[in-house]
């Protein structure tokens, strides 16, 4: 690999708080930083059709403390908002007509539920209270939101892995990644989702890849955005993944927990040249969560707790096999109080330290032996601790506002186990595939995030309207320092010598406005504007960068085309931007530190003089890089839903995605650096433009709140082209926001760039439910069919890739399905606890097929430009699907 390539990537290890908690509480919002409430609506009429005004309306639920109702205005409709998500009871009245409750009505995270037209009837004598149900699938008559929810009681029959970030991939669109990045959603890479738990944005700030690990025995609710969602949401290129965990309730609940796998119920791994050899393993968890009243109708606290443990045996080549240890230690806290009849406050804590005695962490190729086993011995602390308090108080019935702080702390660090590890130079003899020394660099990053956010909502007359602010603030204070040496050949070595430190950070005020206007009975039309503004801060404390982000419009219609609201026609238009991670910024905005490239005829161990300084970067605040514009999509959507009978909910959906603008670094050679910007623009204009454009069609299928079987299938038909493949590049399988290989090289960039990406698979089709026996016994599958992602035939240049045939042309990797399996059984013990045995199948009858390919065909190129040093392992697998294994779990609910 080039030199100058490997050189871009050697440092990757490297508003008054009091004040906005005020202004929070004195302004207040409808939502706070994502979903975690939903509403209700519905029309009263009478027997004859005629609308009835005045009727009460009022609601019970185990969600709810205290009461919550309404009354109906002229034309029969109520509308309740703000409610937490879960299943309530509506209840009806009006003077001279029977009473009627509508029961299990489900309310789920971002959505409306809409009870379409009830009828009360007039009554001359009392007549009895009359009960129906409200457990059945239901069309959304304001959002045009695409994605999907799933609750507890939908998941906890599948076969999921326990965090649930994973679950996303059930719906459609939603795509496992076999690259190293996590689920792939709208063409989009694993590093442009978002994550969001109980309000709280916990995506790292740094590369905004991880998140909060939390066991699905934490949470109640799942919702996955795709797209087409509001302004009131901050936006991503990928998709936003929101939770809810449990809350308290007038009555004490809870679950312990437990699961364990291992080789002994596993086949055998077909491991790939990025594997790590692996010998064998254990995986066991435990838990509990326990909710319930500390005060009746007033406050409720729930809290959780989970350590998992995860040994693996790793192979040190030449040195036997060593025990990778992790244990992550999850929790979750949160007390609810209705502090005022009109006021309701949520405290809330989670969080997953994690600590690891890693072995073989970080390896792409492993080398044939070691020197020593210490290059390999790594100790790793992550994970951290997110804060959350939030309220919601009521004007009358018609205006709410809530408010919320929050802080998000994460602290990763690195360095070797041993002293060896620690203080010695990391070697690689590339001439015998030999390594030596100490590991390759260490680190301690803490990272923060810091949110304020106030949004008022007011219901007037066949209008919502509501708009708020928000300021954010991410920081990074991170500290790197590497030492290697590589040996090319008996007179060519290189060496690189870094280190870093200093924090930057950024600032980020949003407003948002939007109007939801149900302009008659089966029309709603939703428009709303979001600006961000976007300020980088140097480690100097003073302002860095300044990003243009484009103002965001989304627009929503939905239309009923029956009264009886069994279908509906919607459509949306929107603006999405992200942020700027602040991975780039450690280098190019901090004043502190120092990086080196120098090349030797001989090994510089021996001796340190002599060497030709290739590179040269002492660290400076970079120049400010003018009209920098923030990287966005425009997506527009169209799509049809109705319900079929026996519960069921059937739906297609165009989407189209186009990439607005993107950032990305490049190499300049004149001046011997790296430089950032919008490719195609400004100083960087001689670079072609980023483009990526996904197009899919959508068909799906869903039978939820049946009492036996539920489920949902998908089939995605879907095409992803350009020449940007976004913030995770599969190319060479890097950890690295806004740094894609082929716009490095200018003279390559243009050349074969364009073509279909490698997260773009054809077609995909899933089918995921359950089914519940009379005796206790509950089967639940997901399978997945799909295609291959495209290949490409790859060169490295001095400073980047050539693609040496059109991007995506060199074939497919295979086309693969997965099956999965869980079986539960319930056990009638005591009427007070609820045991259930699980045992779940993962990757029956796997094809152990490749998933993801060497596409490296030359290293290098000769003086004529013809490509030299054939990869010997092109075309041979990097990864293999994951081999057949179970799981053992038992979940105790009281």
């Amino acid at each position: 690999m080039a030199l100058l390539f490997l050189r871009k990537f050697v440092s990757i290890f490297g508003m008054n708080l009091c004040s906005t908690f005020i202004l929070a509480f004195l302004l207040s919002p409808y939502s706070v930083s994502q979903d975690i409430t939903g509403n209700i609506e519905g029309q009263i009429v009478d027997s004859t059709g005629n609308s009835l005004m005045g009727v009460n309306v009022s609601l019970q639920s185990k969600s709810l403390q205290g009461s919550r109702g309404t009354t109906t205005n002229e034309k029969g409709y109520f509308r309740l908002l703000s409610l937490s998500a879960g299943e309530y009871n509506v209840k009806l009245s009006a003077v001279g007509f029977g009473l009627l409750n509508v029961e299990n009505v489900q309310v789920q995270l971002g959505k409306t539920t809409n009870l379409g037209e009830i009828k009360l009837t007039q009554q001359t004598i009392t007549l009895p209270e009359i009960t129906v149900s409200g457990k059945k699938p239901v069309i959304d008559p304001v959002s045009t939101t695409y994605g999907g929810n799933i609750n507890s009681a939908s998941f906890e029959q599948l076969p999921v892995d326990r965090n649930y970030r994973n679950i996303a991939t059930l719906f459609p669109q939603a795509n496992t990644s076999f690259y190293g990045d996590e689920a792939n959603i709208g063409g989009s890479t694993g590093f442009e989702n978002k994550y969001f738990v109980d309000g709280v944005e916990v995506t790292d700030p740094l590369i905004g890849a991880n998140s909060t690990n939390l066991p699905y025995n934490f949470i109640q609710e799942i919702e996955v955005k795709t797209g087409g969602y509001d302004v009131d949401n901050r936006a991503s290129l990928g998709g936003l993944i929101n939770v809810v965990t449990y809350s308290g309730s007038n009555e004490f609940h809870g679950s312990v927990f437990g699961f364990y796998t291992s080789n002994k119920l596993a086949e055998n791994q077909k491991y790939g040249s990025l594997d790590v050899n692996q010998g064998d393993f254990s995986n066991y968890d435990f838990g509990f969560g326990l909710g319930g009243p500390i005060i009746l109708d007033k406050l409720w606290f729930y809290a959780a707790y989970n350590p998992n443990f995860n040994n693996r045996d790793v192979e040190v080549p030449g040195f036997g096999t060593y025990v990778d240890k992790t244990l992550i230690n999850s929790f979750a806290g949160k007390l609810s109080w209705k502090a005022l009849d009109n006021l309701n406050l949520i405290f809330t804590i989670t969080g997953d330290p994690t600590e690891r005695d890693a072995v073989g962490r970080g390896i792409n190729v492993p080398p044939d032996s070691l020197a020593n086993p210490d290059p390999y011995l790594q100790n790793i602390v992550e994970g951290g601790v997110n804060y959350s308090l939030s309220g919601t108080y009521w004007i009358g019935k018609n205006i709410s506002l809530q408010g919320l702080i929050a802080r998000v702390d994460r602290h990763d660090t690195g360095e070797g186990a041993t002293e060896i590890g620690r203080n010695e130079i990391f070697y690689v003899d590339y001439l015998n595939n030999i390594w030596s020394g100490g590991v390759s660099s260490s680190w301690d990053s803490y990272r923060r995030s810091t949110v304020g956010r106030v949004l008022t909502n007011i219901l007037l007359g066949d209008h919502i309207l509501n708009g708020g602010v928000e300021y954010k603030t991410n920081a990074v204070d991170n500290i790197y320092d590497y030492h290697n040496i590589e040996r090319y050949d008996s007179v060519y070595y290189g060496e690189a010598i870094g280190k870093g430190w200093g924090e930057v950070s950024n600032r980020i005020p949003s407003v948002f406005v939007q109007d939801s206007w149900r302009i008659f009975q089966r029309l709603n039309v939703t428009a709303g504007l979001r600006w961000d503004g976007h300020t980088i801060i140097g480690s100097n404390g003073e302002v860095a960068q300044t990003i243009e982000v484009p103002l965001q419009p989304r627009i929503g219609i939905v239309f009923l085309p029956d009264e009886n609201g069994m279908n509906r026609i919607y459509g949306s238009y929107g603006r999405f931007s992200q942020e700027y991670a602040l991975f780039q910024s450690v280098n190019y905005h901090s004043e502190s530190g120092y990086d080196y490239w120098i090349l030797f005829d001989h090994d510089p161990r021996e001796d340190s003089t002599g060497g030709d300084t290739l590179y040269n970067f002492q660290h400076i605040i970079r120049p400010e890089v003018e009209d920098l514009q923030a990287q966005y999509y425009d997506e527009f959507s169209i799509g049809y839903e109705r319900l079929i009978g026996w519960g069921m909910k059937a739906g297609i959906q165009g989407v189209y995605r186009t990439l607005g603008q993107g950032i990305d670094d490049v190499w300049l050679p004149d001046e011997n650096r790296y430089q950032y910007g919008n490719p195609g623009s400004g100083f960087l204009s001689e670079w072609p433009e980023p483009q990526r454009d996904y197009t899919a069609l959508i068909l799906s299928i869903q039978r939820a709140g049946d009492e036996h079987f539920n489920f949902l299938a998908s089939y995605v038909l879907s095409r992803d082209y350009g020449n940007y493949e976004g913030l995770f590049d599969a190319s060479y399988h890097g950890s690295f926001p806004n740094a894609n290989s082929m716009f490095d090289d200018l003279s390559t960039s243009s050349i074969n760039t364009t073509g279909l990406v490698p997260n773009d698979r054809t077609h995909v089709f899933k089918f995921s439910g359950s089914y519940r026996f009379s005796f206790g016994l509950v089967t639940g599958i997901s399978f997945i069919a799909q295609s291959g992602t495209p290949l490409s035939e790859l060169a490295y240049t001095d400073f980047g890739v050539k693609y040496l045939s059109p991007r995506g042309s060199a074939g497919r990797t295979p086309a693969i399905w997965d099956l999965n399996a869980r079986l539960m059984y319930e056990l009638d013990l005591l009427s007070s606890l609820q045991p259930r045995l699980i045992l779940d199948l993962f990757h029956i009858a796997s094809q152990r097929k490749e998933v993801d390919i060497d596409q490296r065909k030359y290293f290098g190129f000769d003086e004529n430009g013809d490509p030299i040093n054939p990869n010997p392992t092109y075309g041979q697998a990097y990864r293999y699907q994951p081999s057949f294994s179970l799981r053992l779990g038992i979940e105790v609910g009281f």
